[in-house]
């Protein structure tokens, strides 16, 4: 890698996606830190004050509410305003956690 200095750190060149696991792709977390909300189609935008927020940030599986657009099962990024916090697997109305557990709030 020539563009990189000499004794400069690193600690990591690129973005990682996520990872193919049992034949099905998994989004990373550092995927949803990068991506804007209107880059991703229908995301679950929750606003700041919304108690979700919290219970997402501690690692808890939410409930979406049912006023919110209903879509088939899978990935859905997750935004507190118009901000990214992470990946939620959907599975009917309910939203299971992809936070990552060493960020997790205790």
């Amino acid at each position: 890698m020539d563009c990189l200095r000499p004794g400069l750190r690193y600690l990591r060149t690129g973005l990682l996606l996520g990872q193919l696991k049992s034949g099905r792709f998994r989004p990373s977390q550092a995927l949803a830190m990068y991506l804007e909300g209107s880059a991703f189609e229908a995301p679950v935008a929750l606003d700041p004050e919304d108690p979700r927020v919290l219970r997402y940030l501690k690692g808890e599986t939410i409930e979406s509410d049912s006023g919110e657009k209903q879509t088939e099962s899978g990935y859905r990024l997750l935004l507190c305003g118009r901000w990214p916090l992470g990946f939620v697997k959907q599975d009917r109305n309910r939203l299971k956690n992809m936070y990552l557990p060493g960020w997790r709030m205790m």
